[in-house]
């Protein structure tokens, strides 16, 4: 199975049920990747990806990315290691910033379910 690049998911001693396959979905939501670039990654389609998503989605009991990403954290599900180089463009860390700025942003402007 390909890896996640620079995240590594610690078991938790409650991963909320996550099969490994989400779980590396999960690791490349909260770094910032697209559902185009995280299914590339793992080596499914994007049909296939969005399936995985939802059943995330049903297990932490979010309704949205941001809570997915805040979760995730909360809960340790995702260890980062930003001090890595990375073979992307963009780094992880810079993703993941710009990806929570935005969906902070959306939240703000009340686009969110989370408001």
């Amino acid at each position: 199975m390909p890896n996640a690049g620079l995240l590594s998911i610690e078991v938790n001693r409650n991963d909320f049920g996550l099969i490994e396959l989400e779980k590396q979905v999960v690791a490349l939501t909260v770094a910032g990747y697209s559902s185009r670039e995280a299914a590339e990654r793992i080596g499914i389609s994007e049909p296939a990806l969005r399936l995985h998503i939802t059943s995330i989605y049903g297990k932490l009991r979010v309704s949205n990315e941001f809570e997915l990403i805040l979760i995730a954290l909360n809960h340790q599900l995702v260890v980062t290691d930003w001090a890595s180089p990375s073979d992307d463009s963009q780094s992880p860390r810079l993703r993941y910033l710009t990806k929570s700025r935005r969906l902070l942003a959306a939240c703000s402007a009340g686009r969110s379910s989370m408001v």
